[in-house]
């Protein structure tokens, strides 16, 4: 996962354990729940009671970019009743490699 860290201090904690991120040891996020078949961006903030929350609140903590699922199509090797071959999808395996989190400094 790339880290970018926007202003200079303290940030919240933050532990990736497999396709998992945990964000200030409360807010928990299957990355590859969230991925789509177009690119992400989930912000996280924290509430007007110190909460982590998704969405806009009343202070940005982190924000995640997650890539579009990379997709490709094979030939199922069956053929349709007039001849065409039958296709499908087939996704690639996900990859928190590509997710980036920006984190924003935090004001207490």
């Amino acid at each position: 996962m790339n880290v970018i860290c926007k202003n200079d201090g303290q940030y919240a904690a933050y532990e990736l354990c497999g396709r998992r991120l945990t964000i200030g040891g409360e807010l928990t996020l299957c990355l590859e729940e969230l991925q789509a078949d177009y690119p992400v961006r989930v912000y996280v903030s924290e509430d007007e009671r110190g909460r982590l929350v998704t969405g806009a609140a009343r202070r940005y903590v982190a924000q995640l970019d997650i890539p579009a699922r990379v997709s490709r199509v094979e030939k199922t090797g069956i053929a349709d009743d007039f001849g065409f071959p039958v296709l499908r999808r087939v996704y690639e395996t996900f990859s928190s490699d590509k997710v980036t989190l920006t984190l924003w400094r935090i004001r207490r």
